[in-house]
């Protein structure tokens, strides 16, 4: 009997301690150093493989759009995925905008705080399921840019920026990211959608 009961005690502690690792290591926080073969900053459209390990429905993954039974996605979503290396401390401004054709819905971008309030609504405060509304909202505040504006610690971090539009979204749309530095340095990412 004790020794059943010790080994459930292992199982449960050693299950903790990767569901910690998991985490930690999964976390947005920089955990590489600065890497001056790297370029300092690179955007790029976020694929599916990149937001795929957040989970496989909108109910656990924020990167998900929602998608309501007989109604279908309410929204659409357009990710870009910011990485920085940054060889030290630094000071970053983020420009974003779309453009949609004349008298459409045009996608908003969304920093950390506007993206967790977009999910508080969509799930009306948690919805059923709390602790699938705290896990998407940890996700979004490890891996959502905190802000349009903020300050970077040193080392490789990766970000993403999520645009938000109403459904149906009239094409063309064109996206268009630009990162500041506080040095002057800035970097550009665009992308039309047809």
């Amino acid at each position: 009997m004790n020794f059943a009961r010790e080994t459930m005690k292992r199982a449960v502690l050693c299950g903790l301690g990767g569901i910690l690792l998991v985490l930690f290591l999964g976390s947005c926080a920089t955990s590489r150093p600065y890497d001056a073969n790297m370029p300092v900053v690179s955007m790029s459209h976020a694929q599916e493989s990149d937001l795929s390990k957040y989970g496989a429905t909108f109910a656990e993954n924020p990167f998900k759009e929602p998608n309501i039974v007989f109604i279908g996605k309410l929204y659409e979503f357009y990710i870009v995925k910011i990485s920085l290396n940054l060889e030290q401390k630094t000071k970053i401004r983020i420009e974003a905008s779309a453009k949609a054709p004349p008298e459409a819905s045009t996608p908003v971008p969304y920093n950390q705080e506007d993206f967790i309030h977009f999910w508080d609504v969509v799930s009306n405060q948690g919805g059923p399921n709390p602790a699938q509304h705290e896990r998407r909202k940890r996700i979004i505040e490890d891996t959502v840019i905190p802000d349009f504006e903020f300050t970077q610690k040193p080392g490789q971090a990766t970000y993403y920026l999520v645009f938000v539009g109403k459904r149906p979204i009239k094409r063309p749309i064109s996206y268009e990211v630009m990162v500041v530095l506080e040095n002057g340095e800035s970097f550009l990412f665009s992308d039309t959608v047809e």
